[in-house]
Order: C-alpha cells, then sequence, then structure tokens
C-alpha cells in the first residue's frame, strides 16, 4: 500500500487543489483526483479549490463542484496539491496547508521544491500523465469521464503533442483513453479554439513580436492599454509563448503580459536552452 492508499482510507475531509490560472492540466488533474477518490471512498466528504477557469472547461463532470474560495472555519485531514511547483503557485488555496494536518504534493514539475509531507514529483509529460499511472496501480478502471479528464491534462501540456516532452508511453496512455471513448476532436478544438478577440490579439503577436536572431529569441509584450484597447481576457492570452515557437529559427520564447502594474512572464523553448534555469532566476520556474 502507497502512502496515499494509506492516508486516504484514514481520513474522513480531504481537499485538492492546483496552481493559480488553472490550465487544462490542472483542471484535468484536480478532477481526475476528484473521480477517484469520490468512487472509491464516497463515506470521504470531498473538497476542490481553484482559481476561476475559463467556462470552456464547464464541458467536464464536476467541474462545477470546485469553488473559488476557502471557508474560514474548514479543516481538513489531507490536502492534495496537484501541478504546483512550489507554495506560492497554489495562490489563495496556499491557506489549505495551515487547515490540513498533512498534505500530498503531485507533479510532473522537475523544479518542483517537494513543499508537501509526502512527495510524488517524476518528470514526465504532465502531472495528468502521473495521476494515470496512480491510477493503474490502483487497479482504477477507466472510464469515458475520468479518460477526459487525463486526455485534457496531457494535450494541454504537450501542445497537441508536439513538446519534446512526449514519449512513448504518452501515446500509449492516451490510445487507451481513445479507447474507452475520449473524442479527440472535441476536446482539442474546445482547448485550442480561438475567440475573435484571440484571433485579432495572435494577428497583433505576429504584427509586433521581436526577434533576436542571434540567440534563435521572439517575445512579444502585451501592455494593460492593449488589452483594453483589443477586448482581450485572460484566458485569451493562453498559448501565446507557445505559438511565437512555432516560426522557423525561434529557441526561446517569452510572453510578457502587464497586469496591475506587475509584468507576468511565460517562457518556452526547444533543446537549445533550459527554460526552467532561466525561469529560476526570477523566481519562477
Amino acid at each position: 500500500m502507497n502512502i496515499l492508499e494509506e492516508k486516504l482510507l484514514s481520513a474522513k475531509k480531504v481537499a485538492i487543489t492546483g496552481h493559480v490560472n488553472p490550465d487544462g492540466d490542472c483542471i484535468g488533474s484536480v478532477l481526475a483526483i476528484y473521480n477517484y477518490i469520490s468512487t472509491v471512498y464516497p463515506e470521504i466528504k470531498l473538497s476542490a479549490y481553484l482559481e476561476e477557469f475559463s467556462d470552456k472547461f464547464m464541458f467536464l463532470k464536476n467541474s462545477e463542484n470546485i469553488k473559488q474560495s476557502v471557508e474560514e472555519d474548514i479543516e481538513f485531514d489531507l490536502l492534495i496539491c496537484v501541478d504546483s511547483a512550489d507554495i506560492q503557485r497554489l495562490g489563495f488555496s496556499e491557506v489549505l496547508l495551515q487547515k490540513s494536518k498533512e498534505s500530498i504534493n503531485i507533479d510532473h514539475h522537475v523544479s518542483n521544491t517537494e513543499h508537501a509531507d509526502y512527495n510524488y514529483v517524476e518528470d514526465v509529460c504532465s502531472t495528468a500523465e502521473l495521476i494515470y499511472k496512480f491510477l493503474e496501480i490502483f487497479k482504477i478502471e477507466l472510464n469515458k469521464k475520468i479518460a477526459e479528464y487525463i486526455y485534457l491534462g496531457i494535450i494541454n501540456d504537450t501542445g497537441n503533442f508536439r513538446h519534446d516532452n512526449v514519449t512513448e508511453k504518452t501515446f500509449e496512455i492516451c490510445s487507451k483513453l481513445i479507447k474507452v471513448g475520449v473524442n479527440n476532436h472535441k476536446i482539442a478544438n474546445i482547448l485550442f479554439s480561438m475567440s475573435k478577440e484571440k484571433s485579432d490579439l495572435f494577428g497583433d503577436v505576429y504584427e509586433n513580436k521581436v526577434i533576436d536572431d542571434k540567440y534563435g529569441f521572439i517575445y512579444y509584450y502585451l501592455s494593460e492599454e492593449k488589452i483594453k484597447k483589443l477586448n482581450v481576457t485572460k484566458d485569451d492570452t493562453d498559448g501565446i509563448a507557445e505559438f511565437l515557437l512555432k516560426i522557423e529559427g525561434m529557441e526561446l520564447s517569452l510572453f510578457l503580459r502587464e497586469e496591475e502594474g506587475k509584468r507576468k512572464g511565460s517562457l518556452r523553448c526547444n533543446d537549445k536552452y533550459n527554460v526552467n534555469e532561466i525561469a529560476s532566476i526570477f523566481n519562477g520556474g
């Protein structure tokens, strides 16, 4: 028996959470764990917490059960953090660490600080792939619902299988997910579709990108003024760093967005650079 099973057998109240600005891997991983616990341990009182996320993810069953704030008087026996490399990435749900007797951290980022009492960190393509491995260990039978959660996480963090984090095991897992009913076309379209505002934004990215050919470096800066002008949301900016890296000859991309007077950056790279080392200089990863 592993630690997760051991702790769930004795827990009465469990919380699940993930990182700020939750993406498909974070949301899919939270819901996969939520589904597993609610099915196998129905006696556990279960709560899931994430920042507000795009309506496009509401097609996922149980997504409506995710809370956007933590109750003041609540306590938990166990907190499960997914896809969160450090405590700061938990945002508002960081307080759950103080409200929980023990914590488990499940993540795929090599920069993970192992911030929980028990840590499962493995360098795979996504946290969703890591959670699939848990389900295999627990001999949980796949169904369409949980397969959709995991598939969403995998294609989110692999750029629909474009990134170099994809392995033979990734495709093997996805073939099994599709076998139980996952609709690749539907989920990929939901994840990568564009609003009119987003298409206008990406046109501006093409027009105003900056390239340093010497280093194969490309970046784009989005000011608050332009955000208002283009009438774009935070969701519309998803994927810009990956988009920039698609341009021929580019090895490293940076997307910077101004937000309430501060600047948030997203870095992506190919094989030439170690993006984690660069991001760590700025306390990122």
